[in-house]
């Protein structure tokens, strides 16, 4: 009788009771993190869908593309980096097609390097006219790059040259701000190389959100 009455104490514990909501709670927390990383990642793809084009047959034409930048050198190599000498070929079919006449890089000067005089550099080498290259020296990530195009540019409709992950970001901040933005994509990189550039995309996509709030508030 008396070690019945024991079960039944413990089975009526409050602190067993706590303990037991909190496990359950902090088994809950990856599948919210999982469901919000989701949430974001669908929401952006959505949005962008039907504005990205591959095709420089398809693609309408618009007075200006934007580049967005990146360095054309690997991280810590004198190696080139695929995704500026892509982009940067993109941008110029566009414009040898008439697709664009105006071409706005994008990008950050406030390192050891300006990325933004590079791709200028690079565009010339291929033939782009000097006149027809203009500089965005404030575009630090994408959010701030979509920022300038309305702020700063005041354009109401563009072309975004990219590889297709962030073209997709960049058209849905740019929508979000209710300015009229489809994707050029450039060539991109397989899967195997370029894994950890797929992986920092889908938390930039939740990054995007933050983003958005902190800049609304």
């Amino acid at each position: 009788m008396g070690d019945k009455d024991k079960t039944k104490g413990k089975k009526k514990s409050p602190i067993r009771r706590l303990v037991k909501i909190v496990a359950s709670l902090i088994a809950l927390i990856p599948l919210a993190i999982f469901s919000i990383i989701l949430a974001c990642n669908v929401a952006v793809e959505n949005v962008t869908s039907e504005r990205i084009y591959n095709s420089i047959e398809e693609i309408p034409k618009r007075d200006v593309c934007v580049v967005l930048g990146t360095t054309p050198y690997k991280k810590g190599s004198k190696e080139g980096n695929p995704y500026f000498n892509f982009r940067i070929d993109a941008a110029t079919k566009l414009y040898k097609a008439g697709k664009v006449k105006t071409i706005i890089v994008s990008g950050d000067s406030s390192r050891y390097y300006d990325e933004t005089k590079m791709m200028r550099n690079a565009l010339v080498k291929r033939g782009i006219p000097s006149r027809a290259i203009k500089l965005d020296t404030k575009g630090k990530g994408t959010f701030e790059s979509m920022l300038q195009m309305k702020e700063r540019f005041k354009l109401k409709e563009f072309t975004i040259v990219s590889q297709a992950f962030q073209n997709e970001r960049a058209i849905f901040i740019a929508n979000h701000y209710g300015l009229d933005a489809i994707g050029f994509n450039a060539r991109d990189i397989n899967i195997k190389k370029g894994y950890r550039v797929y992986f920092r995309e889908v938390f930039a996509r939740v990054k995007v959100f933050i983003d958005i709030i902190k800049a609304e508030k």
